[in-house]
């Protein structure tokens, strides 16, 4: 199903193809049908794909351990994190004692790239999609943002994440309970920033023109679609229905009942 306003085999003719995972690729637990198959296709075309989610409950590495459980055999090279470009900006301003609000996974993450966790008197406060959040933590995280422009950032600020018994609060819900408190609110690296897609067509060398992302979400995957000027396509097997298409301002320029639905175009030449 296309929204009619361009004819959908467009969508085969790109060269970089963006997926998200969360809602897009899988829903929990369980792969979509026709992922494995669309990937094999990709790859038998000399298609480049990558991987992208806000979700920064897992670490790389986890996230590598998931995707390559469901055989989709992709390396570090095929994956596009929130946690990314939020590493990269710590580094770049020389940050190393961090307050994470974060699972033990993404912990573990932090510490290979050489920052140091504390709660004490940490310099930044970073947060992310923290599913082993207590309550004194979000208490000290609180107090610290009562200091004076105490620096804070998040890896994304998605409201809620899909699961296969229904949606939970995400990052953006935590920090709506903070903002609540302090009202500060984080500087944000994941989508809808279009730098996580611009950076990889940057080093590719091809124009978003021909490129074209797939994702859930019309406030990040569809708005940064958008915004970096690539072909958008969302997929209803997520967050997203066509009530929410037909009042949002990110409007997509595809729609389909999910990632299958490219599966059946490619087979279809």
């Amino acid at each position: 199903m296309d929204n009619n306003t361009s004819n959908i085999f467009e969508l085969t003719t790109k060269q970089v193809y963006f997926f998200d995972l969360d809602g897009t690729i899988y829903l929990g637990n369980k792969l979509f049908k026709g992922v494995l198959e669309l990937i094999e296709v990709l790859r038998a075309k000399k298609k480049d794909f990558f991987f992208l989610s806000n979700n920064s409950s897992k670490s790389t590495g986890d996230y590598l351990k998931k995707l390559n459980k469901f055989n989709l055999n992709i390396t570090r090279n095929n994956l596009i994190l929130s946690q990314h470009p939020t590493i990269e900006y710590l580094k770049k301003n020389n940050f190393k004692n961090i307050f994470l609000l974060g699972t033990q996974s993404l912990k573990n993450e932090f510490k290979q790239e050489g920052f140091e966790l504390t709660e004490d008197d940490p310099e930044i406060l970073v947060l992310a999609f923290d599913q082993e959040l207590t309550y004194e933590r979000l208490t000290k995280a609180a107090y610290l943002l009562q200091k004076n422009d105490f620096p804070y950032i998040a890896t994304h600020l998605d409201n809620r994440c899909p699961t296969e018994n229904g949606y939970i609060p995400d990052a953006g819900g935590i920090a709506a309970l903070l903002y609540k408190a302090t009202e500060k609110k984080p500087k944000v690296f994941g989508k809808p920033n279009k730098e996580m897609l611009l950076f990889m067509l940057d080093e590719l060398m091809i124009s978003p023109n021909n490129a074209a992302i797939f994702g859930d979400r019309l406030y990040t995957d569809i708005k940064m679609g958008k915004e970096a000027e690539l072909t958008t396509c969302c997929v209803l097997s997520g967050e997203t229905t066509m009530e929410m298409i037909n009042t949002s301002d990110y409007k997509p320029d595809f729609i389909l009942n999910g990632i299958w639905e490219l599966l059946d175009e490619f087979n279809k030449k």
